[in-house]
């Protein structure tokens, strides 16, 4: 099994503006006359999303008798939500407490709290003989990539640049009504017909609101000339399409959700029409019959599915062996398949996923910590060695989980007790193992995401949105725009388009127009700055 053991290609993010960011380098050199002394005993405050695992504690007693004579540090492990951990973290940095060590993405706070200064700068942690395992498991090139201005905050949880979208499926249901395996969306809606038609008890699609239909029915074309979902410029208060032009040289405009039809013929084509960003929305309003009534309030439909309580479940091909196991422990009968929904990626084509080589998962020391050589002292730990990485990542060996050859392992019957987030904490390309648990075709699958020639480079890769000229204007449109977010994803509204443009129109009386200019000044000075 290969696994990435180097970046794809060398990505030195330059410095966009001069002067940003300046107030992070201050809070962190404010900081650390504070740390503990490193014999000392500390606890670390760290925050996390998802459920806590069942037998975290013993993992945790096992990482104390690992690193008592070392480390004499104690893990406080806050577990939120996955739907209350955006706004639990950002009410705690507004607030000022203190947090050592914490989950944070773009597609959560990050680009803003970093500009607002609240996260610690982290490069002289890195590439530091005093941190042996964190200049080990974490390239030059890797760093460079995640970089924002010239400085590394926030430190890239990924153990491969992208984790392919899949619809679990049962293949016990799909074969019990005589259906061949599913190749299209077609397929699927069959499929889900059947379901509803034969089981009334059962979701025949269960999803989550902030998640919905998620990449389904998008663009596949490769993102060339454009920046949008699902690689749209994070960190602008709503998404925005970057559209530049043929060359790559000029910024053309950026449009956005329900401006009018005329700003969008002003683009070349097929960027002059809406609908080629917008117009997937129709078919989420036809799908949506096949989906939970309380879709909004759905926490977890990963559950519904591993349960028996719905036939299909959207989520990532790292998660299969996972997913079987649950679903058989639930339902013995059961079997799991899945469907790619992108051709591309279903075809494993070369050069089919657009990628910067970041991570989409990070983890940050804010501002507040007193903590942070000793945080990174057991970040150091962690990656350091690969018994303390399996420890946390997997759990304690022998019970919930065996080895496998050098890079897989296998689940046992504890295997379920000790369902970590590694996605939040330890994910690395090179020390994650794989499960050897995974069925032919989703090994497979997990290969190509391996492969170098499996991406093709974004266009403004390293171009990172300096929000602080309109961070005002943010704080009114970020709010505003998540509401009809999470309602179009689960394709709850038929007159979407209408709702579109009355939001838009309101967003437009709050700053829109300032953010969009800033948005293509900025992106336009970066594409001058890096002109080879």
């Amino acid at each position: 099994m290969k696994k990435i053991t180097k970046i794809l290609a060398p990505l030195v993010v330059t410095a966009l503006l001069g002067g940003l960011l300046s107030a992070c380098s201050s809070s962190s050199s404010s900081s650390e006359g504070a740390n503990t002394s490193s014999t000392d005993p500390v606890t670390l405050k760290v925050m996390l999303f998802g459920d806590k695992p069942v037998d975290m504690d013993k993992v945790l007693t096992e990482f104390g008798n690992l690193s008592k004579d070392t480390l004499t540090t104690t893990l406080d492990l806050e577990f939120n939500p996955a739907s209350d951990h955006k706004q639990k973290t950002k009410l705690k940095l507004a607030a000022g407490e203190a947090v050592d060590l914490m989950f944070d993405a773009p597609w959560m706070n990050l680009n803003q709290n970093i500009s607002q200064g609240f996260y610690q700068e982290l490069d002289k942690y890195f590439n530091n003989d005093e941190y042996p395992g964190l200049k080990k498991a974490f390239s030059q090139e890797f760093l460079d990539a995640n970089k924002v201005n010239g400085h590394l905050y926030a430190i890239p949880i990924t153990n491969m640049y992208y984790d392919s979208e899949v619809i679990y499926i049962r293949k016990d249901l799909r074969e019990k009504y005589g259906l061949a395996p599913i190749q299209s969306y077609d397929d699927l809606k069959a499929y889900l017909d059947k379901v509803k038609e034969n089981e009334p008890e059962m979701i025949p699609f269960a999803l989550m609101g902030d998640r919905g239909f998620f990449k389904m029915f998008g663009n596949e074309e490769p993102q060339t000339q454009v920046r949008s979902e699902p690689y749209a410029i994070a960190g602008t208060g709503t998404t925005f399409n970057l559209i530049l032009s043929e060359d790559g040289k000029k910024v053309l405009g950026a449009s956005t959700l329900g401006d009018p039809e005329e700003e969008f013929a002003k683009y070349p084509a097929p960027f002059n029409s809406s609908d080629y960003f917008y117009g997937n929305n129709d078919t989420k309003v036809e799908w949506n019959k096949y989906v939970q009534k309380d879709v909004l309030n759905e926490k977890d439909p990963g559950a519904l599915f591993a349960s028996g309580k719905s036939a299909a479940n959207e989520g990532t091909i790292n998660g299969f062996a996972s997913m079987r196991d649950k679903l058989k422990t639930a339902v013995p009968d059961a079997e799991l398949e899945f469907f790619v929904y992108n051709s591309k990626i279903r075809n494993m084509e070369k050069g089919s996923i657009g990628t910067e080589y970041k991570a989409w998962n990070y983890l940050v020391i804010p501002a507040t910590s007193k903590n942070a050589d000793r945080t990174m002292k057991f970040l150091d730990w962690l990656f350091g060695d690969q018994e303390n990485h399996d420890l946390f990542e997997l759990g304690i060996e022998g019970t919930h989980w065996t080895k496998s050859g050098d890079t897989e392992y296998k689940s046992t019957e504890q295997t379920k007790n000790y369902a970590f987030p590694g996605y939040e904490l330890t994910w690395n390309p090179t020390m994650s193992r794989i499960s050897g648990d995974n069925s032919e075709d989703a090994m497979k699958l997990i290969t190509y995401q391996t492969q170098d020639d499996t991406y093709y480079k974004l266009p403004l890769a390293g171009f990172v949105f300096n929000t602080e000229s309109v961070k005002t204007e943010i704080a009114k449109l970020q709010p505003k725009a998540a509401t009809i977010d999470p309602i179009l994803k689960s394709g709850l509204d038929s007159n979407w388009r209408q709702s579109a443009a009355d939001l838009n129109e309101e967003l437009r009386n709050l700053g829109l127009e300032k953010v969009r200019e800033e948005l293509v000044k900025q992106a336009q000075m970066f594409l001058d700055q890096n002109e080879s």
